[in-house]
C-alpha cells in the first residue's frame, strides 16, 4: 500500500509533464491569432478539474497495473520524438500535436496507475478539454477550413441571387457588380467555430447529464456558429453591393462582434432550454420506475 505522502511525491512527473506540455502550447497561442483562445481554455479545465474534486473517490491502485503501464509505454514516445524534433529542427504545429497525445497518455496513466481507474474516468474530460486550444495539423485544418469557406461562399451567393443581387463564386471570391468580397480564413468562421466547440464542451459538461444529450448540444454549437457566420459573411455582401466594397472596412469588426454575441447568446438559450428538458425527461423516468 503506498501512504498519502508517497502518492502524492508520485504524482511530480504528471505535474512537470504538464507544465511542459502548457509551455510548448504557449509558444502557439501567442503566435496563432486562432489560437489565442487556449489562454482561456487552462483555467476553464481547471474549474472542470475543481467541480469534480469532491467527488474524486479514495485512491486505490489499478486493478490492471499492466493497463496504464502500457498506456505510458505508447505515450512517452511520442513526448521523446516530438522534443526531439522541435530541438534539432524547429517547433511546428505537428510536433506540438504529436507531443500533446504523448503528454495527455502519460497523465492519464499516471492518474490511472496511482489512484485508480474510477479517479482516471472523472478526470479524462478535464485533460482532453485541453485538446480544444491544442494547435491541429495542416493535414486536417485546411480541408476544415477550405471546406468553410467554400460553403459560406456558396451560401452567399445562392442568398444574393434570391434577394435579386447578381453575384457569382469564383473560388473563395464573391464577384459582385461593384467589386469582390474574399472570404478568407478568419472570415471562414473557424474562430467563432472553435469558440463554439470550447464553450458547447465547456457548458455541457457542466449543466447536461446524458452523454447523447451532450453531443447534440456540441452539433448545435457548430450549427449556431456556422449560421452566425453565414450571416456576418452575408451582411458584408450586402454592405459591398449597395455601398461599395470600400464601405465593407468600416463594419468587418462590428459584424465579427456580432458573431460572437449571437453564439454566445444562443448557447446560452439552448443550454437552459436543452437541461431543463432533460431534467424532465429524468425526473418522469424516475416517476415511471417507483412501484
Amino acid at each position: 500500500m503506498i501512504s498519502a505522502g508517497a502518492r502524492r511525491l508520485l504524482h511530480l512527473p504528471g505535474i512537470l509533464i504538464l507544465g511542459w506540455w502548457l509551455a510548448d502550447l504557449s509558444h502557439h497561442w501567442s503566435a496563432l491569432p486562432e489560437f489565442q483562445h487556449g489562454w482561456l481554455v487552462v483555467p476553464l479545465a481547471g474549474f472542470l478539474v475543481w467541480e469534480r474534486w469532491a467527488a474524486l473517490p479514495s485512491p486505490t491502485v489499478a486493478a490492471h497495473p499492466w493497463r496504464p503501464v502500457w498506456l505510458a509505454a505508447v505515450s512517452m514516445p511520442l513526448v521523446v520524438v516530438a522534443e526531439l524534433y522541435q530541438y534539432a529542427v524547429a517547433r511546428s504545429v505537428a510536433s506540438s500535436f504529436a507531443l500533446s497525445i504523448g503528454c495527455a497518455g502519460f497523465l492519464l496513466s499516471l492518474l490511472w496507475l496511482l489512484n485508480g481507474g474510477a479517479v482516471a474516468r472523472l478526470l479524462v474530460f478535464p485533460v482532453l478539454f485541453l485538446f480544444v486550444a491544442v494547435p491541429i495539423p495542416k493535414l486536417i485544418w485546411n480541408p476544415v477550413v477550405f471546406g468553410l469557406q467554400g460553403l459560406i461562399a456558396v451560401l452567399n451567393v445562392e442568398t444574393l441571387n434570391l434577394l435579386g443581387i447578381p453575384a457569382a463564386r469564383s473560388g473563395n471570391l464573391i464577384v459582385l457588380p461593384g467589386g469582390v468580397v474574399g472570404v478568407d480564413e478568419a472570415c471562414s468562421g473557424i474562430r467563432s467555430l472553435q469558440s463554439a466547440i470550447m464553450a458547447a464542451l465547456f457548458i455541457a459538461d457542466l449543466t447536461l447529464r446524458r452523454t447523447g444529450v451532450k453531443l447534440f448540444f456540441l452539433a448545435a454549437g457548430v450549427g449556431l456558429a456556422v449560421a452566425g457566420n453565414f450571416g456576418r459573411s452575408l451582411y458584408l455582401s450586402l454592405t459591398a453591393a449597395r455601398h461599395g466594397v470600400d464601405a465593407v472596412g468600416g463594419v468587418h469588426d462590428a459584424a465579427g462582434w456580432g458573431v460572437l454575441v449571437f453564439t454566445a447568446a444562443g448557447l446560452v438559450l439552448l443550454a437552459w432550454r436543452v437541461s431543463r428538458t432533460e431534467r424532465i425527461a429524468l425526473q418522469g423516468s424516475l416517476g415511471e420506475g417507483k412501484p
